[in-house]
């Protein structure tokens, strides 16, 4: 088992940089190639992270694939074509971290994961809230049945996505796959089927596009397998971020509000202590201690099928004014 992991960067524009940080911290990354169609993104990388300048730069993902100095690359290019490019990393032998969301069809999320099963190699997901220390509480907390039986989960997201993301690949359909709820949005909706292990049952959606060809505005309930609701609303067009999400069942509520320490009651209203509840760490550091072995991917590519498969059921029941629609893997 080699002591290095030598990655690839396929798109090093938006979320590459935060990974690029990420990976500085881990010793046994290293940064080896980068592929951007772009020479201005390019240089922009380089602008902010001053020590990858140097590395091998390729135009073209094939190519960087085919670089047998390449162990293992990360996919941070617009939403569309994560489905092909993870295929073909894949099949060319390389590890795989895939940006959210993983694809934007459930027929290509079981697709890639047939292909993935074949491979063995280690392909994860980067929801980086699986590593954030209030939502591994919280998951603990509820996987162990400390709030008892889950029967309500309200998630709501704030973002000025709407004039924030205008012109770009974000608001054009073939690009992007889909709007706010494709992108920030996919953060949310993974976020509460990972912490509660429930999975969705019926969606129904209403979505406002505005003036653009994506969704902004999602509001949905939604009924789980187990029969406890929810709601989930996904808000593109407010002045600025803002995020709320609680958890509620027969024994107790976990509240987890906006720039606010975690908020845990008991089935007494009691404030339970949450002083020290863990140390937050990347979705890279687990990756690359997956691939040398030495951890269980904390993200599978099955959370990215959960989260398509809401996803979809929403568009389609919005498509039908509202009308229920069931979360299935047919789709």
């Amino acid at each position: 088992m080699p002591d290095k992991v030598r990655i690839g960067l396929i798109g090093s524009g938006g979320m590459a940089n935060a990974h690029i940080k990420w990976l500085k911290e881990v010793p046994e990354a290293e940064i080896v190639a980068l592929m951007d169609p772009s020479a201005e993104m390019l240089d922009k990388t380089y602008e902010k992270n001053p020590h990858v300048r140097g590395t091998r730069v390729y135009s073209d993902y094939g190519e960087l694939l085919a670089d047998a100095e390449v162990d293992a690359v990360q996919i941070h290019s617009p939403h569309t074509l994560h489905f092909e490019q993870a295929t073909a990393a894949l099949n060319a032998g390389k590890h795989v971290l895939l940006e959210k969301p993983m694809v934007c069809r459930t027929r290509d999320a079981h697709a890639l994961i047939d292909t993935w099963k074949r491979s063995g190699k280690v392909l994860m997901i980067s929801y980086q809230r699986h590593f954030m220390k209030e939502f591994r509480y919280a998951r603990q907390v509820i996987q162990s049945g400390g709030l008892g039986e889950i029967q309500y989960v309200a998630a709501f997201q704030a973002q000025q996505w709407l004039r924030a993301t205008r012109g770009t690949w974000r608001q054009t359909q073939e690009l992007s796959g889909g709007g706010q709820i494709n992108d920030s949005g996919s953060h949310l909706i993974d976020i509460i089927l990972w912490v509660t292990g429930l999975r969705v049952a019926e969606v129904s959606a209403r979505q406002e596009f505005f003036d653009v060809p994506v969704d902004i505005n999602t509001a949905a309930g939604i009924r789980f397998t187990n029969g406890a609701l929810g709601t989930l609303s996904i808000i593109g067009n407010a002045p600025k971020w803002y995020e709320d999400i609680t958890f509620v069942g027969r024994e107790g509520a976990i509240y987890i509000r906006q720039g606010q320490p975690l908020l845990h009651q008991n089935a007494a209203g009691e404030q339970v202590d949450t002083e020290d509840i863990g140390e937050t760490t990347s979705p890279d550091r687990n990756w690359v201690d997956a691939i040398l072995g030495r951890a269980e991917v904390e993200v599978p590519p099955t959370c990215g099928l959960a989260v398509i498969e809401l996803t979809e059921a929403a568009w389609e029941s919005a498509k039908r004014g509202g009308a229920p629609t069931p979360v299935t893997a047919d789709r």
